[in-house]
Formats: C-alpha cells, structure tokens, sequence
C-alpha cells in the first residue's frame, strides 16, 4: 500500500503540537483528546489515519518504513519511563516496568502480521484502525460526541464493551 502523504510532508507534521505517542486510548473521551490534531472536537478517519502515519515516521529512527522490534519497544520504554517516573515505590515501579515490557514484546509480535520481524505501517495502520472502529459506534467514519453518547447509553443499559465512554 503507498503511503497516503509524501514522506517530506510526513516529515514537516512531525512538530505539529506534539502529537502524542500513544496507542489509541479504551476511552472514547480519551482517544478525541489525544488524536483531534486539528482541535475541533472530533477525529476524522482521514485525521485518525495521518496521526498514525506522522507517529510511524517518527518511532521509524533509521527511516526504512518498517519498525523493527527495537524502535517498537525503544519508543514504548520511553513513554513508559516517563510514566513510571512518578512512582514512590522503587521495587514496584522496577516490576511494572519489567511487566510492561514483556507485554509490549507479545503486542509487538500480534502488531508483526506477516512474522518478518518488522511491523509495517500498513500492519500499524491495521491495529489503529481496529480501535477507530471501535470508538466509532454509528459507524460514520468520526469519532465525536454522538459516539461517547452511544458508549454512555450502552454503559447505562449494561452493555458491556471493550472501550469505554
């Protein structure tokens, strides 16, 4: 699959407001939060799909279009770090970080569909994706507000799901 943005333009929006590094959040407040890059409330699936692009470029450190486990699970530790920082407890902080890594590895070989070693960002599209349509209850191809209604009355009603309101 070609790439839907130049890799030049890819480039420029990699300052555009620190996008997070983030996989997509379980809560669909959450996830508009993180991915509206343009503010309006709402990601587009056009918005949702350059957000994981400019997020591949950058976690791609040797730019060769594919994420090897290192610069995967390098990218996650960092964020990771940042994180765990925050907690007192130095033994426990040391086995979220060990349990976190370990899950970050078996995440790394689901991402790796085709089991080359490498996740390309057709496979890291695919993942995102997923939760997108998740989160996009009506099915209109946006997440917004009517989706976190939808995800509120499904809450209230018992409906029990994997993303949450």
């Amino acid at each position: 699959m070609k790439n839907m943005f130049p890799r030049h333009l890819i480039v420029s929006l990699l300052g555009l407001a620190a996008l997070p590094a983030l996989a997509a959040s379980h809560s669909s407040t959450t996830f508009i939060a993180e991915q509206d890059l343009n503010g309006d409330g709402k990601v587009l699936l056009a918005e949702f799909k350059l957000g994981r692009e400019v997020e591949f470029v950058r976690i791609d450190f040797d730019a060769d279009g594919q994420l090897s486990e290192a610069e995967y699970l390098g990218e996650f530790e960092g964020r990771l770090m940042q994180r765990l920082s925050k907690m007192a407890d130095p033994e426990k902080r040391r086995e979220e970080q060990q349990r976190q890594m370990r899950q970050a590895k078996v995440r790394f070989g689901v991402l790796n569909k085709d089991k080359n070693g490498f996740i390309s960002l057709e496979e890291f599209q695919a993942a995102g994706l997923s939760m997108f349509k998740l989160h996009d209850r009506n099915k209109d191809d946006v997440v917004d507000a009517a989706d976190v209604k939808i995800a509120e009355e499904e809450k209230k009603a018992g409906k029990e799901s994997f993303v949450s309101p």
